[in-house]
């Protein structure tokens, strides 16, 4: 008959005396109950540890993340305010000094309040109003022809702008009345007259040489009566024309040398 072996029972105290049969042995019942509540208390104590760990380095990098959010937050709504307010301050010319011109609108509203006192200072002196002869070269039968008329000498744009419309109309122009100088530049010797749309559809009615006649009496208007201006760009709505159509309103137009 095969031989039992009684292998007694170890405790954890004398494990480490027990022979290596001993140590094979399966653990009592009262240490697999041990074993099954290490395990337990190991599995709930992981995600405290885990998250006191993450907690030593996932603070600092939200803070800068969130540091930097309000500071650009705080960029944005202060820039987008500052404007506003500067804004509506120059609106209201609060903060605008008297007579600058940041725009076209600007432009036009200092002519216009320039042309008014000019008015007003020659009224309350007694005196008659200043009045400028000018020689206007129009089109008339497919020809240049020379006409002197008078103006009121207000703002030397203001006289340039009645000049050339007062050359529209001599040359008969399709809806003359219709079209308005909208700005005049001068720099240096160019004067730049922004003409408004219906200025080229009248172009294209008048043909060629007709065209071509009136771009050039309007230079040569200019040229004789406003020095030191010799030539001429024109823009269409306040912007460069194309090239190309009836005549090349993109070109500058000048009167050739005189020999």
């Amino acid at each position: 008959m095969p031989q039992v072996r009684r292998v007694r029972s170890v405790s954890p105290e004398n494990r480490e005396a027990a022979s290596p049969e001993e140590r094979q042995v399966r653990p009592s019942v009262p240490r697999r109950r041990q074993a099954v509540q290490a395990q337990l208390h190991t599995h709930h104590r992981r995600p405290v540890q885990s998250a006191q760990e993450d907690g030593k380095s996932a603070p600092l990098l939200l803070r800068i993340l969130s540091w930097l959010g309000v500071i650009l937050l705080c960029f944005v709504l202060g820039y987008l305010g500052t404007s506003w307010v500067m804004d509506f301050l120059n609106k209201k010319l609060l903060l605008k000094p008297e007579n600058r011109i940041e725009n076209q609108e600007d432009l036009t509203e200092y002519q216009e309040a320039e042309g008014e006192r000019t008015s007003r200072e020659a009224l309350s002196e007694g005196s008659s109003v200043p009045q400028v002869s000018l020689n206007l070269y129009h089109v008339n039968n497919d020809t240049l022809t020379e006409t002197r008329k008078n103006f009121v000498s207000l703002t030397k744009e203001d006289t340039i702008r009645e000049a050339v419309e007062e050359v529209l109309t001599l040359s008969e122009v399709p809806n003359a009345s219709r079209i308005k100088l909208l700005h005049v530049f001068r720099t240096g010797n160019t004067a730049f007259l922004d003409m408004p749309g219906q200025f080229v559809s009248a172009l294209d009615s008048m043909g060629q040489r007709k065209s071509q006649l009136l771009l050039t009496g309007l230079v040569r208007t200019l040229q004789e009566n406003f020095s030191p201006l010799t030539q001429v760009r024109f823009l269409i709505d306040s912007k460069a024309p194309k090239s190309g159509g009836t005549v090349n309103l993109a070109a500058t137009w000048k009167m050739p040398r005189r020999s």
